[in-house]
This record gives structure tokens, C-alpha cells and sequence, in this order.
């Protein structure tokens, strides 16, 4: 949450900061849209739903930005206007001229002539003022023209740059996430050499002598940072910065690294790094306004998996400080991806997903006393955009669009060097063998829904789940008579729910409000273990048991930082990986003890051997993509599947897996790709 600075010193309405301050509201909503009075706003509530600190609004009436004179008038302003004073009597009589004669009619018409004239241009001053104050508060219209596709080269990409020139993204190639490039005019696609195994492009240093990317191996959430010559050169790493997600400011002096809740700034590329800020969530799609002054950023709520948007204004000094932080008045939605900053009024666009897929304007009103970002939809489709660029110069905008979107189940055979569609026809992904090896439980794409068949797909039948959805990796039963998955149920987090595998209602495993994994059962059928979802993030990472009998769930002793929870089937152990450090820990329930047995591990899933003695773990991405082998007794990895030739196949590896019976392995593919294209953009 955000940190209360003095506990207790909340100010919950404009009304109570007025008398603070000892002015009136008007004052400080002008001094809060002008002077960046540090007002905050609730998340979800209403315009005029605000809160302040007795302590900011103190150090910012000694930083003197409530200024003197400036205050006197603004005092003035707020002061009742003085009583209309009566017109004098009208008389018969002209008024005395200087001399003591009468004015005669001719000039008593000339001056109400004169005076009419002065008053109709008076009037239309103020017309054309008032209607170019109209104009003003009126947002701005933007118009999306019609596509052009600039890439057909068939492979995903993710996170497009570009400097008006050229475009660059992160593409799968090989089982890697390489950094490619391409004309915005079209042409050939090139890639740029890096050492790195998956680099994820976060921004252009001012004249595009560099890229700077997010660099990883596998499934960890926080990664270093380097920077990658675009004309010839080694990388070099942005010092010790660990992000998730990072920006870099207009000039290129610093560097906004978002780790865990939290925003950090580093003014000298990463040497060294100061918080910035806490927050209520964890921030992503941090972007810069053009002045560096301030940042609007997606900020995601992990339990419910949707996210809003918040604006936060940053101080004058160097490094800079927070002057100002609050939601915009948008709704709390499962926000897709924020453009770069159009202009220097700070539009920008805004993509949502999931429920819709459309492209809104975020834009600020104009000369109104409210200056926060309002969204307006512009382009609602079917078919939805993935990740935006923008060259404001050449007002283009970039986006991928996925083609296909379609998965494909493999059996690899390891004696022959075969693949072969598992299947085939039956969109199913995240099987599960039962013991007996004679039914398959799997989830129907795309619905996400849970379907049991025989393992040929016989027989296939959809399990009534009630409101649960987004259904993954169910898992049999040691008896085969119930089947453990995680879902949903609306916005609620993802939770282990148990099924009759004959039919039935499905129940919650256990109480609790934590994002729970996949789950896997005690040999006994009373008890599963679990790791938490997106716990790298929330820094909440741990293995949990449940018991089914009194729906209880408690810690294992000792799994801080680990995920994915795998049980033997003899019962002794149970296996778990370490995402960010790309190691395997084992569980021995006699002694309590965990131990290390294997290093290198970059994917995210574990399978047990039917003896118990060995694990199997994946590598897809890496310089060989591949399945070990590991000795629980040694902790010996040697190589069990080469997944070279499967990782040359169009699309991208995905980090599940499962053992078959007859110890042949199923591998998911996704065969969609992304195609790059552009559209000019109007402001009207």
C-alpha cells in the first residue's frame, strides 16, 4: 500500500484541506491543477473523492509554490465580488458642459454612437474568446486510418520501438527471444546478434545508438537491464538493476526500473538506484511525458488480475522526487498496452483486452480546471492489436496483430525422433494421464473449459464446472475418482477447486484469498500441494499443503521463494522450482529437509518419473532446447529429449509439458505469429 507518512494526518475532502491551508476550495483545486498541490485521489472513487497529508501539504507550502503575490490575488478571486452599485437617477435635463452650456444632440448621438461601437466589439472580443474557450475545452477528435502491413515473415513478436525510421522488437526464433529490426517501409526482417537467450526490448536512447532491454533466461519476473549497440559493439549492463518493467526518460538521463510494488530512478545507467515510490500494486507500461515531469503507468492488482491507470507528477530536483500520485477516473480493467506519449499535452493510447479489445485516446481536458487524463474509445474491433509504437512526427502508429492464434499438441518420441499430433482435431492443452493410463483429462481451447476422454479422445465429455473459468493443468486423482484444477470464479483470484471426475459440483480445496497453482495430490488422495501464481511479483512465493478434510492450507516449512509444487508418486518428496535462479529444490517429508539437486532450469514445469528416482525438467528456451533427466540421488542432469528439431517448427515452445505412460512427452506449440503494421493518425 501506499506509505501513510505521519499514520493519522489524512485529510479526506476538499473542504477539510481548505480550512488547513486556511483557503478556500476554489484555491487549492486551482493550486492542485497549477502548482502541483500534493492532493491525491481515491482509487475507483469519484472526481471530487480526494485526500491529502497534513505533512506533504506542509512541505510544499514551505517550498514558497503557493507563492505572495500570486497568493494575494488568488485570495482576491476567492473574495465575494462587491455589491452592483445603483445607476444614477435619469433626468430630463443634458448634463452641464464645462462651460455651463447645454451638450447639444448631435454630440449627445455621436458619444452613444461611439460608445455602442466600442461595446460591439467588445462583444465580439468576448465571442471569439468564449468560442475559442470552447474550442479549447473540447478534446481533441483522433482519427486511425486505414492499415498497412509492414512484416510477413510468420514468427510472435512483442514489444515494438521506434525512432521513425525503423522498428524493433523481441521475436521467437529458435526457442529464443531475439531483438529484430525492419524499415517502417517494409522489406527484410534483420536480427540484431546479442549473447542472451531471451531479450525483451524496453526502450531507444536518444538518437537510437542503442537499445536498452529487459534480459532473462527463462520465467524469472525481475530482470537485469542492458543496454544493446544497435551499430556494432558489445552490450554492457545498466549496473545491478533488477526490473520488470523499466522506461527511459525523454533526454535519456534516467532510468525508471519498476521492481516488485515499487518504482526506483537511476541517473547514471544503472549504477546506482533511489525509491521513487511505493504503491498499492505493481506497476507496469511506464511512460514518460515529453517535459520528464510526468509518468502515467498501468498499475495491477494482483489478486484480481485487472489493473488501472495512474498518474504520477514528478519535482524539479535531480534526481527527481514525488511531487503528486493518483488514479485517473477510469475504471479498474484488464488494460493491455499504453502507447508512448503523443504530444506535449501528454495524449496517448490505450489498449484494453479480454472482455473487449479496443483503442481509446487518453487525453487531457483543455484549459479546464480538472487536468486529469480522460479515455475516449476511437477503434473497437474483433480482432485485437498487441503491442503499439508511435512516431509523432510522422503521426504513424505501429501495432502487431496476431494471425492464427491457434495451438498445436505434439508427441515426441525420443527412439525415433518423431512428432506426432496428439489429438488431433481436439483443441486440448494441459493433459493429465490417469494412473490406470486409460483416460486423459485435458482444457478445451479456447473456451478454457475442463473435458475428460479417453486417450484417444473417445468418449469425450465437458465437465459442468459451474462459474468456474479460466480453467489450467487439472490433475487425476491417485484413485481416478476426482480431478484437482485451477479457475476462476469472476474476478476472484485463481483457486484449487476438487471435482467428482464422473460428474458433479465442483468445491473450493481450501479457504483463503491467495493466487493458488496448479496443484498435485498426496499418494493418498487427502492432501495437495501447490505454489502460488504471479507470487515473483508480490515477493509471496512458497510452497503450500492443503488438507482436504477441514479445507485448511498451511506452509511448508522452509519453501520460501519456491513454485511449481510436484509430489512423488511413492509419496516421499516433493520437487519444486526456484523461477528466478533456474533451480530445483527437493523435499524429503522424512527428515523436512529441502535440498538443491539441479541448476539451468529456465522452464516453469516438473514431472515425476513413475519410480520416483528421477524428475524431469525442461529447458525450452536455451542454445539447445531440451528435457533433463535428474537423479534424485545424485542430483546427475543428463540430456532425455533434444527439442532442437521441435523448436525449429514455426511458432513458440511453451513451457508445459507432460510424461505419457509409454514415457514418450507431449509439448504445446504455439503456431500463431504476429505481423508488424502501420496507420497514420489524425488530430482534429
Amino acid at each position: 500500500m501506499v506509505t501513510d507518512p505521519v499514520g493519522s494526518d489524512r485529510l479526506d475532502s476538499w473542504k477539510e484541506i481548505a480550512a488547513y491551508v486556511k483557503r478556500s476550495v476554489r484555491t487549492v483545486i486551482r493550486w492542485e491543477t497549477g502548482k502541483d498541490f500534493p492532493v491525491r485521489r481515491i482509487p475507483g472513487g469519484e472526481r471530487q473523492n480526494v485526500f491529502a497529508y497534513r505533512s506533504e501539504i506542509d512541505a510544499w507550502m514551505r517550498s514558497g509554490r503557493a507563492g505572495t503575490l500570486d497568493d494575494i490575488e488568488e485570495a482576491n478571486l476567492d473574495s465575494p465580488p462587491p455589491f452592483p452599485q445603483p445607476h444614477p437617477p435619469l433626468t430630463s435635463d443634458p448634463s452641464p458642459s464645462s462651460n455651463g452650456s447645454s451638450a447639444t444632440l448631435p454630440a449627445v448621438r455621436g458619444k452613444t454612437r461611439r460608445r455602442l461601437q466600442w461595446l460591439a466589439a467588445a462583444s465580439l472580443v468576448v465571442g471569439l474568446a468564449a468560442f475559442a474557450g470552447v474550442r479549447a475545452l473540447t478534446p481533441r477528435r483522433f482519427l486511425i486510418g486505414a492499415e498497412r502491413q509492414i512484416t510477413h515473415n510468420g514468427t510472435m513478436k512483442t514489444r515494438l520501438l521506434t525512432d521513425g525510421s525503423d522498428l524493433y522488437f523481441g521475436e521467437w526464433r529458435d526457442g529464443r527471444l531475439v531483438v529484430s529490426a525492419v524499415s517502417v517501409k517494409g522489406g527484410a526482417v534483420r536480427t540484431i546478434p546479442t549473447p542472451f537467450i531471451q531479450a525483451q526490448p524496453v526502450a531507444l536512447t536518444p538518437g537510437s545508438r542503442e537499445l536498452l532491454a529487459l534480459v532473462g533466461e527463462g520465467q524469472e519476473q525481475e530482470r537485469p537491464l542492458w543496454f544493446i549497440p544497435l551499430h556494432g559493439g558489445a552490450p554492457r549492463p545498466a549496473g545491478t538493476l533488477l526490473c520488470h518493467s523499466a522506461a527511459l526518460s525523454p533526454d535519456g538521463s534516467i532510468i525508471a526500473c519498476a521492481f516488485g510494488n515499487a518504482i526506483y530512478l537511476s541517473t547514471d545507467q544503472g549504477a546506482t538506484h533511489r525509491l521513487l515510490q511505493l504503491l498499492p500494486g505493481v506497476p507496469h507500461e511506464m511512460r514518460w511525458s515529453l517535459d520528464g515531469k510526468r509518468m502515467i503507468f498501468e498499475l495491477r492488482n494482483v489478486s484480481s488480475w485487472r489493473s488501472s491507470i495512474w498518474e504520477l507528477r514528478l519535482s524539479d530536483a535531480h534526481p527527481p522526487g514525488t511531487v503528486s500520485l493518483f488514479p485517473l477516473d477510469l475504471p479498474e480493467y484488464d488494460y493491455g498496452v499504453i502507447s508512448p506519449v503523443l504530444n506535449d499535452q501528454d495524449d496517448l493510447f490505450l489498449e484494453t483486452g479480454a472482455d473487449q479489445f479496443s483503442i481509446s485516446v487518453l487525453q487531457r481536458a483543455r484549459l479546464s480546471w480538472n487536468r486529469k487524463l480522460v479515455a475516449t474509445e476511437i477503434v473497437r474491433q474483433l480482432n485485437p492489436l498487441g503491442d503499439l509504437a508511435v512516431d509523432s512526427k510522422s503521426k504513424c502508429l505501429y501495432a502487431t496483430r496476431t494471425h492464427g492464434g491457434t495451438v498445436e499438441l505434439d508427441r515426441f518420441y525420443q527412439a525415433s525422433g518423431q512428432f506426432r499430433p496428439f489429438l488431433p482435431g481436439i483443441p486440448a492443452t494441459a493433459v493429465d494421464f490417469s494412473r490406470d493410463g486409460k483416460s486423459i483429462v485435458f482444457v478445451h481451447e479456447p473456451e478454457h473449459m475442463l473435458w475428460v476422454s479417453g486417450v484417444d479422445g473417445s468418449d469425450a465429455r465437458q465437465m459442468d464446472t459451474g462459474d468456474v473459468h479460466e480453467i489450467e493443468l487439472p490433475r487425476w486423482s491417485p484413485d481416478g475418482k476426482q480431478i484437482a484444477f485451477m479457475g476462476r470464479i469472476g474476478g476472484a483470484p485463481f483457486r484449487i477447486f476438487v471435482i467428482p471426475a464422473a460428474g458433479g459440483k465442483s468445491r473450493e480445496a481450501s479457504e483463503g484469498t491467495d493466487n493458488q497453482g496448479a496443484p498435485t495430490w498426496s499418494p493418498d488422495g487427502r492432501r495437495l500441494v501447490y505454489g502460488r501464481v504471479r507470487c515473483q511479483e508480490e515477493k509471496t512465493c512458497a510452497i503450500q499443503e492443503i488438507d482436504l478434510k477441514n479445507h485448511r492450507q498451511t506452509m511448508v516449512p522452509g519453501s520460501e521463494g519456491l513454485t511449481t509444487a510436484r509430489w512423488s508418486p511413492d509419496g516421499r518428496y516433493v520437487a519444486a522450482l526456484r523461477d528466478d535462479r533456474h533451480e530445483v529444490f527437493l523435499l524429503d517429508r522424512h527428515n523436512g529437509e529441502w535440498r538443491k539437486i539441479a541448476e539451468g532450469v529456465n522452464g516453469n514445469d516438473l514431472s515425476w518419473g513413475k519410480d520416483s528416482r528421477t524428475i524431469y525438467a525442461s529447458r525450452p528456451g536455451s542454445q539447445r532446447p531440451e528435457v533433463l533427466r535428474i537423479s534424485v540421488k545424485d542430483g546427475k542432469a543428463v540430456n532425455a529429449f533434444d527439442l532442437s528439431p521441435f523448436s525449429k517448427l514455426s511458432g513458440r515452445i511453451d513451457t508445459w509439458f507432460a510424461m505419457a505412460p509409454d514415457d514418450s512427452i507431449l509439448f504445446l506449440r504455439f503456431t500463431s505469429s504476429d505481423e508488424v503494421y502501420a496507420m497514420s493518425y489524425l488530430e482534429r
